[in-house]
């Protein structure tokens, strides 16, 4: 097998052995199709090399399906598959509509190379193919395999294994399993598979994806503050965390918060917190009043009674924590406790801060 050839059939290695790792925004939207994810990286829009013009509608066409995406973040997959469908759809229409047949070409490129080797099995690639009987069952005993080592690495991952050793792991398996298939499959097949994958495209660009942070909806209850609106926070990096003032596991969260209050003070960092009643004694204002009083918050927060925000956000953990860019752009995200069982989930978001307060221009193009 040439080269090449063990570079097309290899070019899902630097694809993240079990998703995002922790903290990215990439994670509100986990399991989504590759297409959605591929418009929200910079990287990809990047490749796309739009025009200025085009780049801003792009921009704001996705900006619009975010707002869509959001709320269904924390609904059961069975129970929003169809409506999933219905919006990745609409999307899709509109972005052949707007993109050229070379830009739009480049895009499902790109999306073929993170679905790796198991698109060979895609009607639309079988189809161009045309395996003969015993080849496609063979194709398919040998990418089945190949999902199935690399779910238990994941799951070896879950309990903890480290990650370097796992990720060597999985390229030694995902090399055999691209010699087997090279074997398998006929030069013309070859040739097609090349073709549909197109010019090289750096997989390890990938795993920084924005998205245009919901705005905040203004229930009339706030502490410590007026109204603060999304669009009064431009130019900040924006800590925004969801709690209830009786969750445990948020109260623990709390000495986070009031040490970025001071750490930050002075320097273009917004914390704002979001309270949403879990239970019925939490839905009463003046008692959350009353525990951020006792907590010592002293950054603003919004009482969100009738879970407006909860919903708008998608949001389905108490406590979860995003991180905003100075454009209004989600880029990290911590669900559950900072310190959940010796994690360092605090370290790591204020070392994002940091890196946030540092960027000097937007890393999506357009903003």
């Amino acid at each position: 097998m040439s080269r090449n050839n063990r570079r097309v059939f290899g070019v899902i290695l630097c694809c993240l052995l079990a998703g995002p790792r922790p903290g990215r925004a990439a994670d509100p939207f986990e399991g989504a199709p590759p297409l959605w994810q591929l418009v929200h990286e910079p990287a990809v829009v990047a490749e796309l090399g739009l025009s200025r013009e085009k780049l801003e509608r792009f921009r704001s066409l996705v900006d619009s399906y975010d707002a869509r995406f959001f709320p269904l973040r924390n609904h059961p997959a069975e129970t929003v598959a169809g409506e999933v469908t219905e919006v990745l759809g609409e999307l899709t229409a509109e972005l052949q509509g707007l993109l050229s047949k070379a830009e739009y070409a480049r895009l499902l490129q790109i999306q073929l190379r993170v679905q790796g080797t198991p698109a060979l099995l895609q009607p639309d690639v079988a189809g161009l193919m045309e395996y003969a009987p015993e080849q496609r069952e063979e194709l398919e005993r040998v990418i089945s395999g190949g999902l199935e080592a690399t779910a238990a690495l994941r799951e070896r991952l879950a309990k903890g294994e480290p990650r370097g050793a796992l990720e060597a792991e999985y390229t030694r398996l995902k090399e055999a399993e691209g010699k087997t298939l090279q074997s398998l499959l006929e030069p013309r097949q070859v040739a097609i598979w090349n073709k549909l994958l197109g010019p090289d495209f750096a997989l390890d660009r990938l795993g920084h994806p924005t998205y245009r942070a919901p705005a905040l909806i203004d229930s009339g209850q706030w502490i410590n503050s007026e109204a603060v609106r999304s669009e009064d926070l431009s130019g900040k990096v924006v800590v925004v965390h969801f709690y209830a003032c009786g969750c445990i596991n948020c109260i623990h969260n709390y000495p986070v918060y009031l040490d970025w209050s001071r750490r930050f003070r002075g320097r273009d960092v917004a914390i704002i917190g979001i309270h949403t009643p879990e239970t019925a004694v939490e839905a009463s204002a003046e008692h959350v009043r009353e525990r951020a009083a006792e907590a010592g918050f002293d950054f603003p927060v919004l009482i969100d009674p009738d879970k407006a925000n909860w919903n708008a956000w998608g949001n389905s953990m108490w406590p979860s924590v995003y991180l905003i860019d100075k454009w209004g752009r989600l880029r990290f995200f911590w669900p559950g406790e900072l310190r959940w069982q010796g994690a360092t989930g605090d370290e790591w978001m204020a070392a994002r801060i940091e890196e946030l307060l540092a960027e000097r221009k937007s890393p999506t193009p357009g903003d």
